[in-house]
């Protein structure tokens, strides 16, 4: 099965006054076909996506989901300072529960109770509220006293063709990077 995969980070400008940006991931995937899976997961830094600078890049193959035609992707580029804020299962665990919830009532609401798959509009909608989802979520799990990482920009809605590729620059507080996905 193909997978959606991020291929190259481009550091255009690090902001932060504090050093170099370690960056992570949450990638949310939800399927536009009943019964509406959906999943979240959290990628970086570590091996990967650590010690960026200004005009630092990261050109390795990361797989991030399974790609599907059918299935929405919604990314969340976080500059990780001191652990990483979205870890841990119970942490995890809430973001995949609410994602989910939101995802299906979406789906629900928007197919009428119909099995799919949704329009591009209908895509559209529901990734806007798994955007909205992502940084209410954020609010409360990067915010003192709980956190304190930095979202880069706001989530965004990839859309990646079944061949060639896509950039997304990804800007906030913490920097300007762009970032390149590919399915392979």
């Amino acid at each position: 099965m193909a997978s959606l995969i991020v291929d190259h980070i481009y550091c255009l400008e690090e902001t932060d006054e504090f050093g170099s940006d370690d960056l992570y991931m949450v990638v949310f995937r939800g399927n536009t076909i009943a019964p509406f899976d959906s999943n979240v997961a959290v990628y970086g830094p570590g091996n990967f996506w650590d010690d960026f600078d200004t005009g630092e890049d990261w050109a390795q193959d990361i797989p991030i989901a399974k790609y599907r035609t059918d299935a929405v992707y919604v990314v969340m580029v976080v500059e990780k300072d001191n652990d990483r804020d979205v870890n841990g299962p119970q942490v995890v665990g809430a973001y995949k529960a609410a994602t989910s919830l939101t995802w299906k009532a979406q789906m629900l609401s928007l197919l009428g109770g119909g099995s799919g798959p949704a329009t591009e509009s209908q895509r559209a909608t529901a990734a806007n509220a798994i955007i909205n989802t992502l940084q209410g979520l954020s609010s409360v799990y990067m915010e003192f006293p709980k956190g304190n990482d930095e979202i880069i920009g706001k989530p965004q809605r990839i859309k990646v063709p079944p061949t060639g590729g896509a950039s997304y620059f990804f800007i906030g507080d913490g920097g300007f990077y762009q970032v390149n996905f590919k399915v392979a």
